[in-house]
């Protein structure tokens, strides 16, 4: 008697994105090319942007110090998109890279937005920083913060308008949407002193919402290009 096959799992699906040779037809664009787009959209940015993108780009680029900082961590993302052998294998990287940037702005967000203090403050900077002082370890969080969201606002600059990719634009803000969701019920069962029926709860809700997060990355990951990558 056959048993029937086992339905694939959230990191089957994943893996087997992962080897797709996505939009592999476009020119690769050089690092050249990705940092001048990097520097002409944070000047764009400084002009015409948004309140909150204009903060943190001017912060960036008013300090020589917080921009070389920035520049070479930029550089560095950068290299490996421009390493990627086809364009496809380029918007992979870069969307990797986006994924990546917004989970390492995320406690700096959680903060702020909870407008955290004393010892609820204190443990959660403690859960992620371990035994690193406090006061440095929240410094290190708002440059974090800084060179993560701009960062961000070049990657998605490139993936929409250079590598014309699905990916960017609404659809990596819902994936950021989620993230933000799950991170935050995070930190509050780490904050949480409740009894153990909501710790249950707790962990109940953040294997779903993790779930859903990994599933949105999987779409994201597997949607085609919106045309080939420019040059211009």
């Amino acid at each position: 008697m056959g048993y029937p096959a086992a339905k694939p799992t959230i990191a089957d699906t994943f893996t087997r994105l992962l080897r797709l040779d996505l939009a592999a037809g476009g020119p690769r664009l050089r690092l050249e090319r990705l940092m001048e787009e990097s520097d002409a959209q944070l000047s764009q940015v400084a002009r015409t942007g948004g309140p909150e993108q204009q903060r943190i780009v001017g912060q960036i680029l008013g300090s020589p110090q917080e921009f070389r900082r920035w520049e070479s961590e930029h550089q560095r993302l950068m290299t490996a998109v421009a390493g990627a052998p086809r364009a496809g294998l380029q918007v992979r990287a870069l969307l990797s890279m986006a994924f990546s940037l917004t989970h390492r702005k995320a406690l700096f967000e959680y903060l702020r937005e909870r407008r955290l203090r004393g010892e609820a403050r204190r443990r959660l900077v403690c859960h992620f920083h371990g035994h690193s002082s406090y006061s440095h370890a929240v410094i290190a969080e708002h440059a974090n913060y800084l060179r993560s969201a701009a960062s961000l606002i070049c990657a998605e600059r490139i993936g929409s308008g250079l590598l014309t990719h699905q990916a960017f634009g609404e659809p990596l803000r819902d994936y950021e949407r989620r993230y933000v969701e799950y991170f935050s019920g995070y930190c509050q069962s780490v904050l949480s002193t409740g009894d153990s029926d909501d710790g249950d709860n707790t962990r109940a809700m953040l294997i779903l919402l993790k779930q859903e997060v990994l599933a949105l990355r999987a779409r994201l990951m597997a949607l085609p290009a919106s045309g080939a990558a420019r040059r211009t």
